[in-house]
């Protein structure tokens, strides 16, 4: 049973991007089912194409987005004063580099648009609200868990 508010807003989340992730998929297998390719085969690649090609949101919420950019800006700003470097442990980031990729890439589009003149507070609002990653930032593995949630505990084959 899920409690807190910010736990009701993850889970949401997760089911905006599988969402998401599924209205891509699902046509992608299609065809290459149409195509002659074995189920199993036209699973992983549909699972890679979608994963690699597919644009989904930013399915995160405002307060993370927040303390994940402001740290990333921080420490360039210490970079680029030669001030001591911070370490990815101690800006306090995700530890998986899909991860780590995400917020490098929505703090280079709020840099973008702080350069326009937005204050830090807008440019994230509009990067989550109006622009789309380049991906999705899941693995292989956990895609199939959304397409087939019995295989959560099964490798991708």
């Amino acid at each position: 049973m899920i409690n807190t508010t910010k736990e009701r807003e993850h889970r949401e989340l997760c089911l905006q991007r599988d969402k998401e992730f599924l209205a891509l998929y699902n046509p992608t297998l299609d065809a290459l089912i149409e195509q002659g390719m074995p189920p199993c085969k036209a699973r992983r690649a549909a699972v890679e194409f979608t994963i690699a090609n597919g644009q989904p949101h930013y399915h995160v919420n405002y307060e993370r987005a927040y303390r994940c950019v402001s740290k990333l800006l921080s420490a360039d700003e210490k970079q680029a004063s030669n001030a001591r470097d911070y370490k990815d442990e101690e800006i306090d980031l995700a530890e998986t580099r899909l991860r780590r990729q995400m917020w490098e890439e929505i703090t280079n589009r709020v840099r973008a648009l702080r350069r326009q003149g937005l204050s830090v507070e807008c440019a994230i609002n509009h990067v989550l609200e109006h622009c789309r990653a380049s991906r999705f930032f899941i693995t292989p593995a956990t895609a199939l868990t959304k397409i087939c949630p019995q295989s959560r505990n099964r490798a991708m084959r």
